[in-house]
């Protein structure tokens, strides 16, 4: 029998969120017991989270198992108010990821594409745009850590109907089987045991997005100048609470990344952990004040993984 358990709207959302960031395909009535409410309150709930956009569950893939092997962080100052130039920026095939921050760049854009002539060109498209004055570009030599933090796959280990699962799961993390089966031209049981093997081998992690709308979280990103190798203090840094993205970069930092937290107070205490360590040469921080776009939904090796696999 299941206690229930009484939590005002906003706290019962922010435990749903928690849950699906842990596992974005957790089944009703799993979710409803972890969390000792009814079903009908958990199936109410999260659909007003999904249908409100305020919660993304999707698919998450590292870009370099995808063939997506040029990616660049690029802080954007504007003459002209900085939502407009924003929305034009989200309008770009090449750009998963845009934010509203603090500091001298009001505006932070991630590209990720296939080679450098492609990331080349999408930095062109950015500069292109009316309201932005200024560029600054960190090319990542190194995801270290990524959102959801998938595993590096090689692109051999996956199949075209591997990649159309990736595909489907990219935009949608809870879709059906019967969904997922009809998309990529299988079978409900097919694709159950290849989506349980993408997720087992560490390939694909399924979890939520929150779309800078969750009021209760803080996201702070991060960027380091360091003295010797920037990948010994690479390896400290990615394990520290709350790090949930983590580059080496050429440019004006070493390493860049993202710390969330739910407590102002615990980016802070992260922070100066990452501070004291004694090869941190600098450190300097932004806040992501909302995320206008988060939607890492790119699968651009199909059509060769198609050819090597026919």
């Amino acid at each position: 029998m299941t206690t229930s358990v009484t939590f005002a709207t906003s706290d019962l959302d922010v435990r749903i969120v928690e849950e699906l960031r842990i596992d974005g395909r957790i089944g009703r009535n799993e979710l409803a017991a972890k969390l000792g409410v009814s079903r009908p309150t958990i199936s109410k709930r999260l659909n007003a989270l999904i249908e409100s956009g305020r919660v993304h569950v999707v698919g998450i893939v590292h870009p370099s198992t995808i063939g997506l092997d040029a990616l660049a962080h690029v802080a954007i100052a504007v003459d002209k108010p900085v939502r407009q130039v924003a929305a034009r920026i989200a309008e770009l095939h090449d750009v998963p990821y845009v934010s509203l921050t603090s500091g001298r760049y009001p505006l932070i854009a991630e590209i990720r594409t296939a080679g450098a002539a492609r990331l080349a060109a999408s930095l062109e498209r950015i500069r292109s745009i009316d309201g932005v004055r200024e560029t600054n570009t960190l090319v990542y030599t190194d995801l270290i850590v990524d959102i959801g933090r998938p595993d590096k796959v090689p692109v051999t280990h996956l199949d075209p109907l591997d990649v159309r699962l990736l595909g489907v799961l990219q935009d949608d993390g809870r879709a059906s089987y019967t969904e997922l089966a009809e998309a990529a031209g299988t079978s409900p049981g097919t694709a159950r045991i290849r989506v349980k093997r993408l997720i087992d081998d560490g390939v694909l992690r399924i979890g939520a997005l929150t779309g800078g709308q969750h009021e209760t979280e803080v996201a702070v990103g991060f960027g380091i100048r360091a003295s010797g190798p920037a990948s010994d203090l690479a390896e400290v840094i990615k394990d520290l609470p709350g790090v949930n993205f983590l580059a080496s970069t050429i440019g004006r930092f070493d390493l860049l990344g993202t710390v969330h937290a739910t407590r102002l107070e615990d980016v802070v205490s992260s922070l100066d952990t990452v501070r004291a360590l004694r090869s941190v040469l600098d450190l300097e921080s932004w806040v992501h004040f909302r995320t206008v776009k988060e939607r890492y939904n790119n699968v651009p090796v199909l059509s060769t993984i198609q050819e090597e696999n026919p």
